[in-house]
């Protein structure tokens, strides 16, 4: 597999499991809690279940990379966006974006690198 794809899909196999193990560790992140079953429950599947579909999907079928960089892209520009309504974003929010940024970018050029190899 691309070596670009393989990090993706190790960083999203990476949220995936510390999000389905440990889903107070989601909210901490931006100073929040998870205080209930059905928050962690929220949590386990978008932020665990979600990620290690993609992680799977991406060391199934490489081609699936140009797919799950644009969603990647999609969730850093919403985050981005959210500036409008939010204000100014925090440290850890530009954090969050820029890496998200990074595995998108990682995703679509390995994507490109997969498809004329």
């Amino acid at each position: 597999m691309n070596p670009l794809i393989a990090t993706g899909a190790a960083a999203y196999a990476g949220l995936g499991l510390v999000s389905f193990l440990k889903p107070g560790v989601v909210p901490a992140v931006i100073g929040s809690t998870a205080p209930n079953a059905d928050s962690r429950t929220e949590i386990r599947a978008v932020y665990g279940g979600l990620p290690l579909a993609f992680a799977a999907t991406l060391a199934t079928s490489p081609a699936s990379a140009t797919a799950i960089g644009v969603a990647t892209a999609g969730m850093a520009a919403g985050r981005a966006g959210s500036a409008v309504f939010e204000g100014r974003p925090s440290a850890k929010m530009v954090g969050l974006i820029a890496l998200e940024a990074a595995v998108a970018g990682a995703l679509l050029w390995g994507a490109r690198t997969h498809r004329s190899a």
